[in-house]
């Protein structure tokens, strides 16, 4: 589905709309070579490693971890959950860590994937240049508005996403509807990860 290789993806859905099963299932084909983020402490025991930050809402904390990150060469794959929180919408700035990776991605032979419930919430920098947009239903006006300015079409395709289903939008190469999540995982823990 996702040659994410040295590139960037956004991740947008609603509450309990499948995206962290499916971002939980895209991790795990990554083994110990993912590292994720988990801001509110929702991803199980897995084969990947995380880290849940100290303070949900700190800038320094998860900038600290992104710089070790990049250092230590470690991992292929960097999944930033509730990524708004540290890279809201302009005209604030990316935090500089998170500027520096989105700018050189390919120096660290790392991808990244950014997950945010509103594509509007994200700072544009990531979201205008990431190589996917994946999308769980989004039927907000500005949500709509916001990715039918990115790609003509899209934010209507979100609109109509039935409960589960996700389309991934990659530049250049249009946009493709995917069959739904198999499970839910929801803030109290994930049931099972697996798509269809």
């Amino acid at each position: 589905m996702l040659d994410l290789k040295n590139k960037s993806a956004c991740l947008f859905g609603l509450p309990d709309s499948g995206k962290s099963t499916l971002a939980n299932f895209i991790v795990t084909k990554y083994g110990r070579a993912a590292f994720v983020y988990d801001t509110l402490n929702e991803y199980p025991e897995s084969p990947y490693d995380s880290y849940t930050p100290k303070d949900r809402n700190s800038v320094p904390e998860l900038e600290g971890v992104v710089r070790a990150i990049m250092a230590g060469r470690r991992y292929r794959l960097l999944l930033i959950d509730e990524a708004n929180r540290f890279c809201p919408s302009k005209p604030n700035p990316l935090p500089q860590a998170i500027a520096d990776l989105n700018d050189y991605r390919a120096h660290y032979e790392m991808s990244t994937i950014y997950i945010a419930r509103r594509p509007v919430q994200l700072n544009q920098d990531l979201t205008e240049l990431a190589n996917y947009l994946i999308l769980f239903h989004l039927d907000g006006k500005n949500d709509r508005q916001y990715l039918n300015d990115i790609s003509a079409g899209l934010g209507d395709i979100a609109a109509t996403l039935k409960p589960f289903h996700f389309a991934v939008y990659h530049k250049g190469q249009g946009t493709q509807v995917y069959n739904p999540v198999k499970a839910i995982y929801t803030t109290a823990k994930i049931i099972k990860a697996a798509i269809t």
